[in-house]
């Protein structure tokens, strides 16, 4: 009992010294339709969630219920599709239950980093005129020479109308999927997508403060948890794989080839999870050509 007292207190110390803060309840669907859709990215047209920043935990439970369960952590009542993940949020398909019974209610809430970190300016690459707006980290990148958050993912992104300076999220204006002022990509609306003109954006970035101080962001050390000699190398994130940062969402990850220290975009392999913070590296060797095996990689993540 003293030893399980002992965990619980360090666990609120810990959570107290860094600061986070969880967001309030969301719950913008119910399961009359195809089921219940409690995703991140529903949420965020109707307002910044976290501030534009990348939640780092999530909690779910069925409305009105005390009962929670995490990622890592608890059980749901019904089959989920997507299981209260901080950066997708939580799906329960009527079509997956049995009997033909409908899922239940849910609700999520997000936990907000208060990693120590810094704005850059507003920036404005791109207008409209062409394909779209085209406010993304790697056109920044790769085509501008500006080293968003020098190489590193940013943890939060803010997108305005620069007519206006009006949140992203009331102009209206359709997003490519994964470009809605996401924290890590950035903003890109195409008149495709959008089906008119797009309005003219300009984005800012937070770039974690790496280093050793309390509420710094922190690379983990290179983790290596499985070797290609079966069915290849699962260097993955979840319940039988990594929990890198004691069950907060990594803000980043960097993945090579251990022994030579080649990254791994350079190895040449084909990778069936691509080095991402929530999902890490999995290559499968029956994705190689000509009866080759996965090389053994290695993972470290960058923790909040």
């Amino acid at each position: 009992m003293k030893t399980a007292l002992f965990v619980v207190c360090c666990i609120l110390a810990v959570e107290s010294i860094q600061g986070h803060t969880w967001s309030a309840w969301y719950d913008r669907d119910n399961p009359s339709g195809t089921g219940d859709w409690e995703t991140l990215s529903s949420q965020k047209k109707l307002g910044y969630v976290c501030g534009g920043c990348k939640p780092i935990a999530a909690e779910c439970r069925v409305k009105g219920s005390a009962s929670v369960f995490t990622r890592w952590t608890g059980s749901a009542p019904d089959t989920l599709a997507v299981r209260c993940l901080p950066t997708a949020g939580v799906v329960c398909k009527n079509t997956d239950q049995p009997g033909g019974a409908l899922c239940s209610d849910y609700e999520i809430r997000y936990l907000c980093p208060s990693t120590a970190s810094t704005w850059t300016q507003f920036k404005d690459r791109d207008n409209p005129s062409g394909t779209g707006d085209w406010e993304n980290v790697s056109a920044f990148r790769n085509r501008d020479g500006d080293n968003i958050c020098n190489g590193i993912r940013p943890m939060c992104t803010q997108c305005r109308d620069t007519s206006n300076l009006n949140a992203y999220y009331t102009t209206g204006d359709a997003f490519n999927t994964g470009y809605d002022c996401n924290w890590e990509n950035g903003l890109v609306c195409t008149t495709e997508v959008n089906t008119e003109v797009c309005k003219d954006y300009d984005v800012r970035f937070k770039c974690p403060n790496i280093g050793t101080c309390t509420s710094c962001a922190r690379w983990t050390s290179w983790k290596n948890r499985d070797y290609p000699s079966a069915t290849g190398d699962w260097e993955h994130v979840g319940a039988s794989g990594h929990n890198p940062c004691s069950s907060k969402e990594p803000i980043d990850i960097q993945c090579r080839v251990r022994g030579t220290n080649q990254n791994w975009s350079d190895a040449g392999q084909e990778l069936k999870t691509k080095c991402t913070p929530s999902e890490g590296l999995v290559c499968l060797n029956a994705d190689q050509t000509s009866g080759q095996s996965c090389l053994n990689y290695e993972v470290r993540f960058l923790c909040p």
